[in-house]
């Protein structure tokens, strides 16, 4: 069996002999082993949807956006919606971790009508795309729509869960596309401060775009890299967005950095961009193939990194992290700070990516932080396919929230 810190060699890759332990659309695991080809969602043989390309929205970022307040909306771009609803392409003002203010791009959805009283707004957060400028979720070319799985007519998981459930309760739809996936700069990737800003700016958007009547009160809903983002928002919106209120955050296997040992992985490189990029890392346990591959993890898709590093001769990287690289996995383990909001987390018991052990341990963490966390089990569903099965209690853990009603919490 195949568990966290065995290195796989290429020659394994090319074998499909190895659990690539991929989160297809979110966070890794990294624990075992099985044929690639198995993977829900991804098959190293099949055949690649063409990644999207930049348009101008992108491209031109006014040069003055620092100076704008968190949250402003630098420009806007309608986008078709669904029936009875208004959509946007959004490029908007946040700050890093380290308070570097960042131009994000993001869609916000709204029901059409002006409201008796300000919207509630969810704030989306997606599961891993890839490291690219063109990963970007609301670049698709009809964005506002469900939830689409990519497959070889879409190089990307892009849309929104339960769009029109939350579109008909009368709420507000924020989906931040993260730092650098569409607007310029080093795509965030499980870097948890940085990450869940963007999705608390993206709430402050909102309320910054006068047609969509947004108010304060928020929800959370994230998946795997979304859910790891969507933890850290809680974390991070006391001292950050202290005019906000939280009303709770319902996350779908949420990744955590807890444990991870150096893989031959695609999601490794595109880590290990985001870590050097914020936290100035030499990447000294990654050799000049894994480099350029940490490199490439900038310009492609998830799926394209995977298919570049079966291009390259091996190996990539040691088999220990060095203790620079260890100490800012550590420093981005959700659980550890206390949310004003209560949790709701949705996990598969046969999740191969999110391994259910990784939920199992958040559970005690985040409580002993004083956090109400409850977790949910699908038995038999995994990564992808647990998304529909939580629909109904999804929305209705959103429906009490928004009611007032106490959440529930377990115990360790």
């Amino acid at each position: 069996m195949f568990k966290r810190g065995d290195l796989v060699q290429p020659s394994h890759w090319k074998r499909g002999l190895y659990r690539l332990a991929l989160v297809l659309g979110g966070m890794f695991s990294w624990r075992q082993t099985v044929p690639c080809q198995e993977m829900q969602g991804f098959d190293a043989t099949s055949k690649l949807a063409p990644d999207f390309q930049l348009t101008p929205f992108y491209e031109d970022c006014p040069a003055d956006f620092a100076k704008w307040p968190v949250g402003d909306v630098l420009k806007a771009e309608a986008v078709a919606a669904p029936e009875g609803a208004l959509a946007w392409r959004v490029l908007y003002v946040s700050r890093t971790w380290d308070e570097k203010p960042v131009a994000v791009t993001g869609l916000i959805l709204v029901p059409k009508g002006k409201p008796a009283a300000p919207r509630p707004v969810v704030s989306w957060a997606h599961g891993t795309t890839g490291g690219a400028r063109t990963c970007a979720p609301s670049l698709a070319p009809q964005p506002a729509q469900e939830l689409v799985q990519r497959s070889e007519t879409a190089p990307i998981d892009y849309g929104v869960p339960y769009l029109k459930d939350l579109l008909a309760r009368g709420m507000v739809v924020a989906a931040t596309d993260y730092q650098g996936l569409g607007g310029p700069g080093v795509h965030p990737y499980m870097v948890g401060a940085s990450a869940g800003r963007n999705v608390l700016d993206i709430v402050r958007a909102a309320r910054n775009l006068a047609q969509a009547n947004a108010g304060k009160h928020f929800l959370v809903l994230g998946w795997s890299q979304g859910g790891h983002a969507g933890l850290f928002a809680g974390e991070e919106h006391p001292g950050y967005a202290p005019e906000l209120t939280n009303l709770g955050a319902a996350v779908i296997a949420p990744g955590t950095t807890a444990g991870l040992k150096p893989v031959n992985m695609p999601h490794a490189f595109i880590l290990a961009r985001a870590y050097r990029d914020a936290y100035g890392l030499g990447l000294e346990e990654f050799t000049a193939s894994g480099k350029k591959l940490v490199d490439l993890a900038g310009e492609l898709s998830v799926t394209r990194v995977y298919r570049a590093s079966l291009e390259l001769k091996g190996p990539f990287l040691g088999e220990q992290w060095t203790a620079g690289f260890a100490k800012s996995l550590e420093r981005n383990i959700p659980g550890k700070r206390q949310s004003k909001g209560p949790i709701l987390v949705v996990q598969g018991t046969v999740d191969n990516l999110v391994h259910p052990d990784d939920t199992r341990a958040l559970l005690p963490r985040a409580v002993a932080s004083g956090n109400t966390l409850h977790v949910s089990w699908y038995q038999g569903k995994g990564h992808r396919d647990v998304i529909e099965p939580a629909r109904a209690e999804i929305l209705g853990w959103f429906d009490d929230r928004l009611q007032g009603k106490p959440a529930p919490g377990d115990r360790p």
